[in-house]
């Protein structure tokens, strides 16, 4: 029964999480890794029987064992968005995103700063309310709604640049 729960949270939600793991850490394998930390997380959590909003627990719950490898680690969070370029696979974003001008969307959205981007990602491509990703970021509702404002000014820039 538990196997069943899980593999159907899996396929629910396991492309979304990962191109927002994917967001946080430019990094495929450490995508990978934190997509599959946190359905270790909810294998665990399901096990003991807790009642919770699945799709805004797996975010939070990925986004905190990225912040906790950074601190294990003592990375920089900064320092890991200087290399986009360097850790950006091609087939990676060829293989999730099909449409030509999506995949410039897409690296446009990477440019942008860590807060921008993650606010964008939640919003856009994770199609999560702003009171969630309030919650999640650790912001009143006004705050996340002019982040959401500004990330997509930035990112219009961005594709006004290219034009």
């Amino acid at each position: 029964m538990k196997g069943l729960l899980l593999e159907q949270l899996y396929s629910s939600y396991s492309k979304e999480l990962y191109l927002y793991a994917f967001a946080l850490c430019k990094d495929h394998y450490k995508a990978q890794e934190l997509v599959s930390d946190t359905f270790y997380k909810a294998l665990l959590t399901v096990e003991k029987g807790k009642n919770i909003e699945v799709k805004y627990w797996l975010f939070t719950v990925c986004k905190n064992i990225w912040l906790d490898s950074l601190k294990k680690n003592k990375i920089e969070i900064l320092s890991l968005f200087d290399n986009i370029g360097a850790s950006l696979k091609k087939d990676i974003i060829d293989d999730l995103i099909k449409d030509e001008v999506n995949k410039d969307l897409y690296k446009r959205i990477y440019e942008l700063p860590q807060n921008y981007r993650e606010v964008i990602i939640l919003f856009y491509f994770c199609n999560l309310p702003l009171n969630v990703i309030s919650n999640n970021l650790g912001l009143s509702s006004s705050a996340t709604r002019t982040l959401l404002f500004r990330a997509r000014q930035k990112l219009k820039n961005k594709l006004e640049e290219v034009k």
